[in-house]
């Protein structure tokens, strides 16, 4: 049996994923009742795993057919009225950079072989209760990585003025990341193979970096980027990436960062830095990055401010210059205006 660890501490999630019928909200006259606040919280980790922060977050395991595994959850009640939870397993899968969890028990080979313990929980106000996930893998599972969601979920319900009935559901949930086969795990690995800079046309600076799952295992990568040597030797950063992209082995995605609107503009040195899990990389490249539509923000500040400086020192000279012999001298104004000599263009 596997050594596992016991992983103290709440991390309280408020309930996202709300989902209310647009045409019943429509007739609604009392929206229906918020689910309020709950959590759920994985406490079990392999020691293999103890300084993985996704293993902390996530259920993340390379399991051998015949395998069974146990994990447990902390479920969190912060409402203060009780409150009707119901957990159960469902399929996932990664699409365009996102970890998506289905909705209503979806079933999945993963979801077949996951029981519940308790798959109804009533929750006191402030409470929390400890619930048991178990993953037992067939002789004859299919081989690779298999994605799913344990949710936690709760239902409000509510009623319009024709007395049409409204759902609203909210959900939390722990995703699970599950590699079968034999051997050893499939290795972990990504590379970035781009990086790349461009200002929008609202001026909004924008560094992208292009990565690649080339391992065998699934990655949620972050990671910042550091901006040097750009206009004057000026630096900035670092920048934290947009979002987290989850990438299945060979996909593809792009992990964006957004510098400030006043960021100089001209060439920078980026370094990109990007990480999942204890697997990192960095890359670094010469960034472009345009001039702010208008000349706003845009402009380098040392630019600008050397044309005031430039400005203020001649002014003394323009106003102690004399009119020349032979030029006429115009009304107040208007300016000076030159005669033009015989034969010139005017």
């Amino acid at each position: 049996m596997r050594r596992l660890l016991g992983m103290f501490g709440i991390t309280l999630a408020v309930a996202a994923g709300t989902l209310v019928p647009a045409a019943a909200a429509g007739a609604s006259s009392h929206p229906a009742p918020y689910p309020g606040r709950f959590g759920v919280r994985l406490v079990d980790v392999p020691a293999s795993e103890a300084k993985n922060p996704r293993a902390l977050r996530y259920i993340i395991d390379f399991l051998r057919p015949g395998t069974v595994i146990h994990r447990r959850i902390l479920v969190l009640n912060d409402e203060p009225r009780t409150a009707h939870l119901t957990v159960y397993a469902d399929a996932a899968r990664i699409r365009k950079g996102d970890f998506v969890g289905d909705a209503g028990a979806t079933r999945s080979e993963l979801t077949r072989w996951t029981r519940i313990r308790h798959r109804r929980v009533t929750l006191r106000p402030h409470s929390s209760v400890l619930d048991l996930v178990t993953i037992r893998v067939p002789r004859h599972a299919t081989r690779g990585e298999h994605y799913g969601v344990i949710w936690v979920q709760q239902v409000a319900r509510a009623h319009s003025v024709t007395g049409t009935a409204i759902s609203e559901i909210a959900r939390v949930g722990v995703r699970v990341y599950l590699a079968v086969g034999r051997g050893g795990a499939p290795p972990t690995s990504f590379a970035i193979t781009s990086v790349s800079g461009h200002r929008t046309g609202q001026g909004q600076p924008v560094i992208k970096a292009s990565v690649r799952n080339d391992g065998g295992r699934a990655i949620d990568l972050t990671g910042t980027a550091l901006l040097a040597g750009g206009p004057g030797g000026t630096s900035a950063g670092p920048f934290k990436a947009q979002q987290t992209i989850t990438l299945a082995p060979g996909q593809s995605g792009a992990v964006t960062f957004l510098p400030g609107r006043t960021l100089p503009a001209g060439s920078w040195q980026a370094r990109i830095s990007l990480a999942s899990g204890l697997t990192d990389r960095t890359a670094s490249a010469e960034v472009k990055l345009g001039v702010h539509p208008g000349g706003g923000p845009g402009l380098p500040v040392f630019l600008a401010l050397g044309l005031l400086a430039c400005l203020v020192i001649a002014i003394p000279f323009i106003r102690r210059r004399k009119p020349q012999a032979g030029r006429a001298h115009a009304r107040p104004g208007l300016g000076t205006l030159s005669r033009p000599k015989p034969g010139s263009a005017s």
